[in-house]
């Protein structure tokens, strides 16, 4: 069985009740919540325009991006707006007054294909060129 590894970020005590950090680590910038005394961590970067999530509000368990007003459910990072669109959620963990996330996601929740894989070298593909278009009004 894998070790799912958690990475300490900050302590409770510093982030009361209703309030958000932006918390940058390793490549990652993470948003950080106390909703109603439970933490979220989502991905910090708004997927519609880039905006920074952690400057965001809260209304009902969902995040409103300080910019364009773009919604994402706290809990799953979807979106109500584009059921395309959603952002990284993160799972957190408080163990003796500390708040600990995960980063990485165990082998076994990865998505199968999510690796690149190569094309066969004898992979061949013609697709036709259609160097004039084509009028059936004109060929009367």
């Amino acid at each position: 069985m894998e070790k799912v590894k958690y990475t300490k970020v900050m302590k409770c005590d510093d982030l009361e009740i209703g309030k958000s950090a932006i918390i940058s680590v390793g490549e990652k910038e993470i948003a950080l919540f106390n909703y109603k005394g439970e933490y979220y961590a989502i991905e910090n970067t708004c997927p519609h325009r880039g905006a920074p999530l952690g400057e965001g509000r809260i209304e009902e368990g969902i995040l409103i991006c300080p910019n364009h007003e773009w919604r994402f459910e706290l809990k799953t990072g979807w979106c109500p707006q584009n059921p395309e669109l959603h952002t990284e959620t993160y799972p957190v963990k408080v163990h003796e007054g500390k708040i600990y996330v995960r980063l990485e996601k165990p082998k076994d929740q990865i998505a199968a294909g999510s690796s690149p894989t190569a094309l066969p070298a004898d992979l061949k593909v013609n697709v036709p060129t259609i160097l004039k278009p084509r009028n059936p009004d004109e060929e009367l």
